[in-house]
């Protein structure tokens, strides 16, 4: 990991209210600000046909509760028919992968009855199905992006993060600009979303608010992942969504999701963009080809 990378980064830190309400076991459950009417703006050549411009861009709010909290929930931006393209070509991709042997468990691990765990990755899914390819172009997403990190926006990473029925495993405490190794702060942006209503009990997000402003201690576990070693547990709070909502986090936002313990398979998409005229020092996205981090809007 590249010098840089690891050296602690402090960013400005302001103070919002959320509404938090109780969760599971007593603890903190995010709900999102009342919603507010977004921007409209006039239809620009390149959007998304299923966009066509009209409130897409964050409202000054919005984008404020971003910068000082280190994360945000949109209101559904997707219909229930596109949902269920997304997960019909989600499911394409896991049962292409599994017919080449090709489905990799990225965090493997054991629940307390000794039952193995897993995580499966779709990794690059946008070079993996046209429909993702679609995805991370739609002009929804790109708009609200740029409205947090400016108009030049480049894809790290698109990768499918599947949690199978009762065996679905956690992925830990951990910051993603610790594995980007982005040049500049406040760069990165990412976009988690899942095809299909997620919570505690199925592997929803959960992230530690405020905690944006540095990187942190990260330790390597196998295989090639990096965890936390001192999260703040207490301040961590749940974020619940409906299928259709997208959480937009910053990319030194502690976050993690815990296993899948319901009968149905959770589906999740994390889609991370950063600001095009930045570049990547290290970490796992350094030499990638172009194709796999292309520009998306705007200029390097």
């Amino acid at each position: 990991m590249c010098s840089v990378v690891c050296a602690a980064r402090r960013y400005d830190r302001h103070r919002i209210c959320v509404t938090l309400r109780p969760g599971q076991g007593g603890q903190n459950c995010y709900s999102t600000l009342a919603s507010e009417p977004t921007v409209e703006r006039r239809p620009q050549r390149g959007d998304h046909a299923h966009a066509p411009g009209i409130k897409s861009l964050m409202t000054p709010t919005q984008i404020e509760q971003f910068r000082r909290e280190g994360f945000l929930v949109s209101d559904p931006i997707f219909s229930s028919a596109e949902i269920q393209t997304f997960a019909d070509a989600y499911d394409a991709c896991l049962e292409r992968l599994r017919q080449e042997q090709a489905l990799k468990n990225i965090r493997p691990g054991q629940l307390e009855d000794g039952t193995e765990t897993e995580v499966q990755q779709i990794r690059c899914a946008h070079l993996s199905h046209p429909v993702f390819a679609d995805l991370v172009r739609d002009a929804r997403i790109l708009d609200r992006v740029e409205s947090l990190i400016g108009p030049n926006l480049r894809l790290i990473l698109c990768q499918g993060l599947y949690k199978p029925a009762h065996t679905g495993g956690e992925i830990d405490w951990h910051q993603d600009d610790y594995y980007f190794g982005v040049s500049k702060p406040d760069a990165v942006v990412s976009c988690w979303m899942a095809f299909g209503d997620v919570n505690e009990d199925n592997g929803c997000m959960w992230v530690i608010p405020r905690a944006h402003q540095q990187l942190l201690e990260h330790h390597g576990v196998d295989p090639g992942g990096y965890v936390m070693s001192s999260p703040d547990e207490p301040a961590a709070v749940a974020v619940p969504l409906q299928a259709g909502q997208i959480m937009f986090h910053h990319g030194a936002t502690p976050h993690r999701t815990l296993p899948n313990t319901t009968d149905q398979p959770r589906r999740a998409l994390a889609i991370h963009y950063m600001d095009a005229t930045a570049t990547i020092l290290g970490g796992n996205r350094e030499n990638e080809p172009p194709e796999n981090t292309p520009i998306l809007r705007g200029h390097a």
